[in-house]
């Protein structure tokens, strides 16, 4: 689901905490100082619950204390996740110390996000009136909203976890306090790499693949990457690279069958899309649930991975010149897919990168001569280096033939 309207956040306390008119007092004198249009307070039971609204935006805040924990089942899903085990190792032990909790809420519109309704949604769009908060801008104006309060919440008092529901993380209060303060967009706190893979037999290393939670917000579908010997987080990292091609101005989602990496040429990962029904895995294929993107490792230096369906960086094809030898004999086919490499070099160009189409069975050019090479740098020592600004530095489509 694009742009999801109805976001929230829970953060869980081994305490009683008495400070929630205070987190809104903050947010609504925060907020004050950035816009000229200030939050007016609609609803109130002190220190216990306070609605916001924002007239000129038409965007709605909750702040609501519980004195109760939540309920146990919210939490089936992110605890089924190793990576939820991974970034905070005892929260299940945090889970159980659980007394009270904050939640907070953010969604656009006069009717607080009960438009997520099925009914009431069918209703709306029988009429023609559109969903609120439908926008890319305006679900990115909520998530920073949601930290914000979060984040303020988090200064007054530290929990023990933080729930956060568009990606469905569970973090440690800390940790999630690291995430949220990393401004890009989609970010860490908004993809959750959910890891799977076979057991690995004895003496055997674990193959490990990745599906995302949280790229359908921004993509309409997830990103899966099948088990590889490649380490996860070098993974992460290239998916963090696919989003932030896709979502960049001026971005596009690489094509169906295109590979794409940074211009030292030491990766390449190519793009598959997937219908929902398509079987994917080549071990032990299964039907896609959804509509997904899968990247397929086709190189990766620092982990000496070369894949035999790596098209070799010197088979590199001169797409404004058309060579006959490799090019369809039909007129109009060989029309068509030159237009399709004029239209793919226009899409990588308009964010900066190049466009390169290579063939197995081109004549060998020289190597290029070396690019400089941009290391990756993790943003929060640490932490699992997450934010995949290393690779994201410069990038270019390819089409391997």
């Amino acid at each position: 689901m694009l742009y999801p309207n109805r976001l929230q956040a829970a953060l869980l306390f081994d305490r009683q905490v008495h400070d929630l008119e205070a987190i809104m007092r903050s947010f609504t004198r925060i907020e004050g100082m950035r816009t000229p249009v200030a939050f007016s307070l609609s609803e109130a039971n002190p220190g216990r619950f306070y609605r916001l609204f924002h007239p000129a935006e038409e965007l709605m805040v909750t702040f609501e204390y519980c004195e109760h924990p939540c309920a146990p089942e919210v939490f089936r899903p992110t605890l089924s996740s190793p990576y939820t085990g991974i970034v905070t190792p005892d929260i299940r032990d945090r889970l159980n110390r659980t007394q009270t909790h904050i939640l907070l809420e953010v969604s656009h519109g006069v009717l607080g996000g009960v438009e997520s309704d099925p009914k009431i949604a069918a209703m709306f769009e029988a009429i023609g009136r559109p969903p609120s908060g439908a926008t890319r801008e305006q679900f990115e104006r909520r998530l920073q909203v949601l930290a914000l309060m979060a984040r303020i919440a988090i200064e007054h008092a530290m929990p023990l976890a933080v729930h956060w529901t568009q990606s469905d993380l569970l973090l440690g209060g800390e940790v999630f306090d690291k995430l949220a303060a990393d401004p890009e967009l989609p970010g860490p706190l908004h993809i959750h790499p959910q890891l799977f893979g076979p057991r690995p037999a004895p003496g055997d290393d674990a193959l490990v693949g990745i599906r995302t939670f949280g790229a359908r917000h921004w993509l309409g579908r997830e990103v899966i990457i099948e088990p590889s010997v490649l380490p996860w987080l070098a993974n992460v990292e290239t998916i963090f690279t696919f989003l932030r091609i896709a979502t960049v101005p001026n971005g596009y989602v690489i094509p169906d069958g295109d590979t794409f990496g940074p211009e030292d040429r030491s990766l390449s990962y190519r793009v598959l899309h997937h219908d929902e029904g398509a079987m994917i895995g080549d071990v032990d294929p299964s039907p896609a649930d959804m509509p997904l993107y899968e990247l397929v490792p086709l190189k990766h230096l620092a982990h000496g991975l070369v894949s035999p369906q790596h098209v070799p960086d010197t088979r590199v094809i001169d797409d404004t010149a058309f060579p006959p030898d490799l090019m369809p004999v039909d007129q109009d086919a060989r029309m068509a897919l030159a237009n399709e490499w004029f239209q793919k070099r226009k899409l990588a160009e308009g964010i900066g990168g190049r466009f390169e189409v290579r063939h197995a069975d081109a004549p060998e050019a020289p190597p290029p001569p070396p690019a400089p090479v941009v290391r990756p740098t993790p943003s929060r020592p640490g932490l699992p280096s997450l934010s995949g600004r290393g690779l994201r530095a410069r990038v270019f489509g390819r089409k391997e033939a």
